[in-house]
C-alpha cells in the first residue's frame, strides 16, 4: 500500500537533480521504483511521465537562460519519439519474466558514460565529431529514445555528453537542449506504454508536481557552478546510480534485505547534491552582501 501524494517530495527531490544535470530523472527513479515492488513495465511507464514533468519545468528555466537550441531539440525529440516505439515491446516481454535485465542494462549504460565524462580532456574545446548538427541530432535521438522507452529514462544521460562530444555544445547548452529533447522522447514512451496498460496517472501527476517545484530551481543552480564542476558531478552521480542498481541486482538473487542497502546509497547521494546546493547559496550570499 502506497499513496500517491507521498510522491510528490519525492519528485521534488529528484526533479532539483534533473534541472541542475540535464537529465529527465529517470536514472533515479526507475530504481526507486522497483525497489518499492512496481512491475518493471508499470516503473518504466510512470518513470516517463515523471521525466515529461522535469522536462518541461527545466527546458522552460533554460530557455529564459537562453540555454536551449530548439531546432536541435526538435530533431532529437521527434527521432526519439519514434525509437521509442520499438524498445518498449522488449519491457513488456521481459516483464515477469527476466526483470533483472533491466538492472543490468542500466549498469552497463551507466558504466559506459561514466567512462566517457571522466576520461574526455578538454572535451568543450575539442571539434565536434559530426559537421552536420543534424545529422548527429537524428543519432542520438535514435539512441536516446530507444534507450529511453527501454528504461523508464528522459534519455538526458545520454543526450547531454553526446551533445557535448558530436555537436560540440557546451555543458549548460547541452543541459537546456537535453531537457527539451526529453518532452518530446517522453510523451512517446507514454503514449506507447498508454495504448498497452492502464497506467497510474495519479501517481505520474503527483511526481510531475514535484517535478514543477523542483526542476526550476535545479536549472537555476547551474548558473552557479562551471562547467567542469557540473561534469564531475555527473559522473558521482553515474557512480552512485551504479552502485545501488548493482547491489539492487544482487539483493534479487541473494539477500532481499540488500534492496534496502540500494536505497540508502541513492539517499545518500541526494542528501550529498542537497548539502553542496546549499554550501553554493550560503558562499553566493557571502559574496553579494
Amino acid at each position: 500500500m502506497y499513496y500517491p501524494f507521498l510522491f510528490i517530495p519525492i519528485g521534488a527531490l529528484v526533479g532539483t537533480l534533473s534541472g541542475f544535470f540535464g537529465i529527465g530523472g529517470g536514472i533515479i527513479l526507475t530504481p526507486l521504483l522497483l525497489l518499492l515492488g512496481f512491475k518493471p513495465v508499470l516503473a518504466v511507464a510512470t518513470s516517463l511521465m515523471f521525466t515529461f514533468g522535469t522536462g518541461l519545468s527545466g527546458a522552460i528555466t533554460h530557455t529564459k537562460m537562453n540555454n536551449v537550441n530548439w531546432r536541435i531539440a526538435a530533431v532529437l525529440g521527434i527521432v526519439g519519439a519514434l525509437s521509442a516505439q520499438a524498445s518498449n515491446r522488449i519491457v513488456i516481454y521481459i516483464s515477469g519474466r527476466y526483470d533483472w535485465l533491466l538492472n543490468v542494462w542500466l549498469i552497463l549504460m551507466l558504466i559506459y558514460f561514466a567512462w566517457s565524462l571522466y576520461n574526455r580532456k578538454n572535451k568543450e574545446e575539442a571539434p565536434p565529431v559530426f559537421k552536420n548538427q543534424y545529422v548527429a541530432g537524428s543519432l542520438i535521438g535514435l539512441i536516446a529514445g530507444f534507450l529511453a522507452a527501454l528504461l523508464g529514462i528522459g534519455g538526458g544521460f545520454i543526450i547531454v555528453p553526446l551533445l557535448i562530444k558530436w555537436i560540440g555544445f557546451d555543458s549548460k547548452k547541452a543541459i537546456g537542449t537535453s531537457l527539451a529533447t526529453i518532452v518530446i522522447i517522453s510523451i512517446g514512451g507514454i503514449v506507447g506504454y498508454g495504448a498497452q496498460f492502464e497506467l497510474n496517472y495519479l501517481l505520474g501527476i503527483c511526481l510531475i508536481i514535484g517535478a514543477f517545484i523542483g526542476s526550476p530551481f535545479g536549472a537555476r543552480m547551474t548558473a552557479r557552478y562551471q562547467a567542469k564542476e557540473i561534469n564531475k558531478k555527473l559522473g558521482v552521480l553515474y557512480f552512485f546510480a551504479i552502485a545501488s542498481i548493482a547491489v539492487d541486482l544482487i539483493a534479487s538473487f541473494t539477500i532481499p534485505i540488500l534492496e534496502w542497502v540500494s536505497l540508502g546509497i541513492l539517499i545518500i547521494f541526494l542528501a550529498y547534491m542537497i548539502f553542496d546546493f546549499y554550501q553554493r547559496r550560503k558562499t553566493f550570499k557571502m559574496k553579494s552582501t
